[in-house]
C-alpha cells in the first residue's frame, strides 16, 4: 500500500503563498525510487494488550536504558528484542492449554 508523504514544503509551501500572494510556484515534490522491501525487513503492525503492571516494567525498562548512559528504548524496540530472544531459545510450546503453563515453559526455558 502507497502512503502519501506530505513534506513541511508541500504542507506549508503553498498555503503560505496563498495567504502572502506570492507569485512563485508550489515546489513539486521530488519523487523517490521505489524500492520493494526484502521479506526479513518488512513489518507488520500488531496489538499487543498489557495489563497496567506490565506496561510500567515495560516503561521502567526503557528508561533504565536511558538513564544508565544509553537512549530511552521504546516499548515496540523491547518487545521486538524479547521475541527475537525467545525465537533463538527454542521454546517448546507444543501441547500448550493456558496462560500459566506457557509462563512456565517460559521461565523454565530462560533458566536453561
Amino acid at each position: 500500500m502507497k502512503r502519501v508523504q506530505i513534506t513541511e514544503e508541500l504542507a506549508y509551501g503553498s498555503a503560505l503563498d496563498r495567504l502572502t500572494g506570492s507569485e512563485q510556484p508550489a515546489p513539486t515534490p521530488k519523487k523517490k525510487e521505489e524500492t520493494v522491501p526484502e521479506p526479513d525487513t518488512s513489518r507488520i503492525k500488531l496489538s499487543v494488550f498489557l495489563n497496567r503492571g506490565e506496561d510500567a516494567y515495560l516503561e521502567s525498562l526503557a528508561s533504565t536504558a536511558k538513564f544508565s548512559g544509553g537512549r530511552k528504548l521504546s516499548k515496540t524496540k523491547l518487545i521486538e528484542a524479547m521475541v527475537r530472544a525467545f525465537r533463538t531459545s527454542g521454546l517448546d510450546v507444543r501441547g500448550v492449554r493456558t496462560d500459566e503453563e506457557l509462563y512456565n515453559r517460559a521461565i523454565a526455558q530462560m533458566r536453561k
